[in-house]
C-alpha cells in the first residue's frame, strides 16, 4: 500500500512543517497563517520519544502528507486530557486517511491513561466535525462569533470523547 501511518522522526520536521504551513495557507482551516511555535509544538519537533506528546505523520510514496498531535495536559489540574489536532494536504483528503490517522491517536491516548480526548475546530469545517463524530467524539461546546475568517463570524466547536 501507498500509505504508512508512523510516529514522527526527526529527518520529518521540514516536511511537517512544510504541511502546516500549506494547510495554514488555505486560511480557512487552522487558526494561524503559519506555523507558530509554541512549546509543546516544539517539544514534538525535537523529542521523538516523549510520555505527554505524540507526533503522527501519515506518509504516501515516502512523501508527508499531514500530521496528528497529540499533547498531554500540562497542569496538574489537565494531566488527564489529551488535546488532538490534525491536518492533511488537500489532495489526499476524503480518503480516510484522517480517520485511521485519528484512530492511531486515540489508541494512543488511551494505552498512556489519558482519561480523555478534545480537540476544538471551526464550526464551518464540516469536514473535521465528520472526522470527530466519524471517531467518536461528542461535541459538547460552542464559542459564538469565536473567530473571524474571511469577513465572517465563525463559532468555535469544542469536541471530547472518553477515553
Amino acid at each position: 500500500m501507498r500509505l504508512c501511518i508512523r510516529p514522527f522522526e526527526l529527518p520529518d520536521a521540514p516536511a511537517v512543517l512544510a504541511a502546516i504551513n500549506a494547510v495554514c495557507a488555505e486560511r480557512v482551516y487552522l487558526l494561524t497563517d503559519r506555523y507558530v511555535p509554541t512549546p509543546q509544538w516544539e517539544a514534538a519537533l525535537h523529542e521523538v520519544e516523549a510520555a505527554r506528546h505524540l507526533l503522527l505523520v501519515p506518509v504516501w510514496d515516502g512523501h508527508v502528507i499531514g500530521w496528528c498531535r497529540v499533547f498531554g495536559g500540562t497542569f496538574a489540574k489537565t494531566w488527564h486530557v489529551a488535546e488532538v489536532g490534525i491536518g492533511l494536504l488537500a489532495p489526499y483528503r476524503g480518503q480516510g486517511i484522517g480517520t485511521a490517522t485519528m484512530e492511531r491517536a486515540i489508541a494512543w491516548a488511551r494505552d498512556r491513561g489519558f482519561g480523555k480526548i478534545a480537540a476544538d475546530t471551526f464550526a464551518s469545517n464540516a469536514r473535521a466535525r465528520a472526522l470527530f463524530r466519524k471517531t467518536g467524539f461528542a461535541e459538547t461546546g460552542v464559542r459564538r462569533a469565536q473567530f473571524r475568517i474571511e469577513g465572517q463570524y465563525v463559532d468555535q466547536i469544542l469536541v471530547e470523547r472518553p477515553l
